[in-house]
């Protein structure tokens, strides 16, 4: 399963150029906030990613954002996850090679905070349990804003080219839950599967 996983993204996401919004793929683009002038971090990136997926098992739940930022995903290459969540959290190799300074990612904080509670009350292994967790994006790049460096909402169409990657996921993980967080990836979730609600999105979220 977690092969599978791997081999999409190494053909599918890692190469992926096909929108044409301002976008950042962040396994084959600079980061224009964090990466080193004059070089790109995307191999690192790459690695980080397919070091996640290989720590995964018997993934339960998968937790969907709308798309990834400069701050998380864009600098460290896995979704809702800071460097620091990376190496120091879930045991990854320091790909960076960062010793001090690490960078962290406020969503990521606030989900691997809350996970690290949970674990400490009911006496589970951090690891373990964010073994069995999975966290994406409905849209895999970053949507860069007009100046480069900020992030925008993704456009309609590149929602609309994103929806086969969000499925590849889900439908390759087959998980027990999907965790949408806010309105805008709920609404995707609803579009790639053809799901309709009786209320308001956001009444719902």
């Amino acid at each position: 399963m977690y092969t599978k996983l791997a081999k999409f993204y190494q053909k599918e996401i890692f190469t992926c150029t096909r929108c044409r919004q301002k976008l950042i793929n962040p396994y084959i683009h600079a980061n224009p906030k964090h990466d080193p002038p004059d070089q790109s971090l995307a191999a690192n990136r790459r690695k980080f990613q397919l070091d996640y997926i290989a720590s995964k098992k018997d993934v339960r739940i998968v937790v969907i954002g709308e798309a990834p930022g400069l701050d998380g995903c864009g600098y460290g290459g896995i979704a809702f996850t800071g460097e620091y969540n990376a190496v120091k959290d879930l045991g990854l190799t320091n790909y960076h090679g960062t010793q001090s300074g690490w960078q962290k990612e406020q969503s990521a904080n606030l989900l691997y905070g809350a996970l690290k509670a949970y674990c400490q009350r009911a006496g589970v292994d951090l690891t373990a349990a964010a073994g069995r967790m999975y966290f994406t994006n409905a849209i895999m790049c970053v949507p860069l804003g007009e100046n480069g460096r900020s992030i925008t909402a993704p456009a309609a169409a590149t929602r609309l080219k994103c929806q086969a990657n969000l499925r590849r996921q889900i439908e390759i993980l087959q998980p027990r839950l999907l965790l949408t967080l806010g309105a805008n990836a709920l609404k995707a979730v609803a579009d790639t599967f053809g799901l309709q609600f009786a209320d308001k999105l956001t009444i719902l979220v």
